[in-house]
């Protein structure tokens, strides 16, 4: 069991830094660094369950007790990767701070308990020690929460694991996204690392709550061990997936005169009557393809050909005008992985997908005004594919610095 639960921590670490020195070089796929820190979480735990039983702990006092502050966040941080693999958008969103007050509580509730000196760590981890069933009970807090920890963190994990398997069963069922074939890669890489944690909570779960025999540290260590070995494994074997599903590419495309004559027109611009009264602002009729002719490279000419892809898509079949269109809508449309039309949308574009739609939608509501005057702007503004009037006003305001009825009064 100490075997496993070693080289569950040398390999781990290893993916650890590979993950992480990746995700930060390369920002436009940052949604890896939830995967790389719910990888950390479990290596963390993994680390302090080994120094415990084998009393290593004793040498180093200090991490006592920490482990499960970690043990609280792994799985909901591989929730957090996964909804945004799934749902690419921001990041980190309001809800997600919940995930975060079961951890917050314990390190409220042993925050005295940190804070003591070694000294006396020590001797409340020999008699810790003495006595599997004081481990378990994890008495030290003040809050009077005895005994509550172990069993909460894998009622914890159970919770948001569910919650993980409802993610991947809507996305299964989708009819446009993670339902196409061009993206089931990154959906069966999402469903096999969310096997491999299941050693962690599973067993755990039933021998915690029925206080069965074989519950102690070192079955926690095992499963651990085995969990944090299976993923490390996995991810070696398969490094498309541990470095993106595609080379990384710069967003520097090597386009000529003509194409980027080409690239002013490819968003919608307004009517030559107001053209002659406003000119358009330069960010609007160009689409921000960055020149670096100073190197081309095979991942230039994919992106250059993706871009063509969508852009052309856009402009000719214009889906934007359809209330309520996602990323996975597009995907389906272009046969573009959401993975890929992500970071190109973010990149390449430097804008999220919600404002680059919104952008399409703007100019094209312009287009509208001059030859329908018997309609309204509200009208006018769900024909270019805006659900409401607060929302259509809101990115208006954003793309043009300000309302409607003053834009045209300009004019």
């Amino acid at each position: 069991m100490k075997i496993i639960a070693q080289f569950g921590l040398f390999n781990g670490i290893l993916v650890l830094l590979l993950i992480m020195a990746y995700s930060f070089r390369h920002s436009r796929n940052i949604n890896r660094i939830f995967l790389g820190l719910s990888i950390f979480f479990v290596w963390y735990t993994l680390f302090v369950v080994v120094l415990t039983i084998t009393k290593q702990i004793l040498n180093y006092p200090a991490f006592h007790r920490t482990g499960m502050v970690t043990a609280y966040l792994a799985i909901p941080f591989l929730y957090i990767y996964s909804r945004n693999s799934f749902y690419p958008g921001k990041l980190w969103q309001k809800s997600d701070w919940i995930f975060l007050l079961p951890a917050l509580v314990y390190l409220i509730d042993y925050m005295p308990f940190f804070t003591l000196p070694s000294e006396q760590k020590i001797a409340i981890l020999q008699q810790n020690l003495a006595t599997e069933n004081r481990m378990f009970l994890a008495g030290e807090g003040w809050m009077g929460f005895s005994g509550l920890y172990f069993p909460l963190a894998y009622v914890w994990i159970a919770i948001i694991m569910y919650f993980q398997l409802r993610l991947i069963l809507i996305n299964r069922k989708l009819e446009s996204g993670f339902n196409s074939s061009h993206n089931r890669r990154l959906f069966n890489f999402i469903v096999t690392i969310s096997i491999l944690y299941v050693p962690i909570f599973i067993p755990g779960v039933f021998g915690i709550l029925l206080k069965l025999p074989w519950f102690n540290g070192n079955f926690i260590g095992l499963s651990f061990g085995l969990s944090l070995s299976a993923v490390s494994i996995y991810l070696f074997i398969s490094p498309d997936i541990l470095y993106g599903f595609l080379p990384e590419k710069k967003f520097s495309i090597p386009v000529a005169a003509e194409q980027q004559n080409t690239a002013t027109q490819q968003i919608p611009t307004l009517p030559s009557l107001l053209m002659e009264e406003k000119k358009i602002p330069e960010s609007i009729q160009n689409t921000n393809i960055e020149t670096d002719i100073s190197q081309t490279t095979e991942a230039d000419e994919e992106i250059a050909a993706e871009t063509k892809i969508v852009l052309e898509h856009m402009n000719k079949q214009k889906p934007f005008l359809q209330q309520g269109f996602t990323i996975q809508d597009l995907s389906n449309q272009t046969d573009i992985p959401v993975y890929q039309l992500s970071p190109l949308i973010n990149g390449h574009f430097k804008m999220s997908f919600t404002n680059w739609v919104n952008r399409y939608r703007i100019e094209y509501f312009i287009e509208l005004v001059p030859n329908n005057p018997q309609l309204t702007m509200e009208a006018l503004s769900k024909k270019a594919g805006f659900i409401s009037r607060s929302t259509f006003i809101n990115a208006f305001k954003k793309e043009k610095g300000t309302t409607p009825r003053e834009f045209f009064k300009e004019l």
